[in-house]
């Protein structure tokens, strides 16, 4: 094979798997022909210095998988980083306006939109963030963990922008919100300032996904149920830590989603009624007990969403497949 043909076909291989090309295509052409002359010089004719260089490079496929596998995990730590930036800029805005001097804006202006949204995103953030500190610096990764982690930030992207779109709409349909938001000209800014990380962050969401859907649909024998990766991640994140006890604690509740949801469920239905009785007193209890219904029932309703989605459960039946 020439260097030319197998050019050709590392190109495509490359393509089949949306991996970065031109930089990885250029230094690879330069180091064939950089190999061929070497070999040439030792003294062997030029067809065979060619055919010789390219043998010793590997085959098309196999390079191309090991460099958009690399690749596809470097977006998605990146997209990790920016995602979880954006959750941050975003919540600080909303404690900002939740706290303003001005009642006016406490509301942000309906800010149980974005309440909700950011236990949403909070939890894709976290799983993400796992996921990815735990194969970071890692040589190889599963490929059900790259697919978990770019369902998770787009997940997390999703509903943080339609927060921010439900706030804006909201604004500028109510007269009081929009007086709100005179009001607040830097807590104004701050959120246009955080809609920008955030579209940043789906951006960067988005390409991880995208090149972890085209590796993730090629055959792969290293399969794995995404929970039980997940469960694996936190016991050896935890282990690092030196926190056996916590790591057998978590995995318990990893591998038994629904029992532990359910509990979760139950302990923010007491704490959201305590705040609320401390807050009102016993008048307030139908208030407190309403709003902690609504709150256990989030929790509920979101992992039966989004707990395949986010690799917090895997599909009913199946069983994780694991090759050699």
């Amino acid at each position: 094979m020439t260097i030319s043909e197998y050019m050709a076909e590392l190109e495509r291989e490359l393509r089949r798997r949306r991996a970065p090309r031109a930089r990885f295509l250029r230094e690879t052409e330069d180091h064939l022909h950089d190999l061929r002359a070497e070999l040439a010089a030792g003294g062997l004719a030029h067809e065979q210095a060619e055919a010789r260089a390219v043998a010793q490079f590997g085959g098309a496929g196999t390079i191309a998988a090991r460099f958009a596998h690399a690749t596809a995990w470097t977006t998605a730590h990146r997209a990790v980083t920016v995602t979880a930036a954006a959750f941050v800029v975003y919540a600080g805005v909303f404690v900002a306006f939740a706290t303003a001097a001005s009642p006016v804006l406490n509301d942000f202006p309906q800010g149980a939109g974005s309440f909700l949204a950011l236990q949403l995103a909070g939890v894709a953030v976290g799983v993400a963030f796992v996921r990815s500190l735990r194969w970071r610096g890692a040589p190889a990764a599963p490929m059900a963990e790259l697919m978990a982690i770019a369902r998770a930030l787009v997940l997390a992207g999703v509903v943080l922008i339609g927060a921010v779109v439900v706030e804006v709409a909201v604004a500028v349909s109510r007269p009081a919100g929009v007086i709100a938001w005179s009001d607040g000209r830097w807590l104004t800014l701050g959120l246009a300032a955080a809609l920008a990380v955030l579209l940043l962050a789906a951006i960067a969401a988005v390409r991880a996904t995208t090149q972890a859907q085209a590796l993730y649909a090629l055959p792969n024998r290293h399969i794995k149920g995404a929970a039980a990766l997940l469960a694996d991640d936190v016991e050896t994140l935890l282990a690092r830590a030196r926190l056996a006890q916590a790591s057998r604690i978590l995995r318990g509740l990893l591998a038994h989603p629904w029992p532990a949801t359910l509990g979760f469920a139950a302990m923010a239905f007491i704490a959201v009624s305590a705040a609320g009785i401390a807050n009102s007193g016993r008048s307030g209890l139908a208030g407190a007990a309403a709003l902690a219904a609504a709150e256990a029932s989030l929790i509920v309703f979101s992992f039966v969403a989004f707990g395949r989605t986010l690799g917090l459960r895997d599909v009913s039946g199946s069983s994780p497949e694991e090759g050699p």
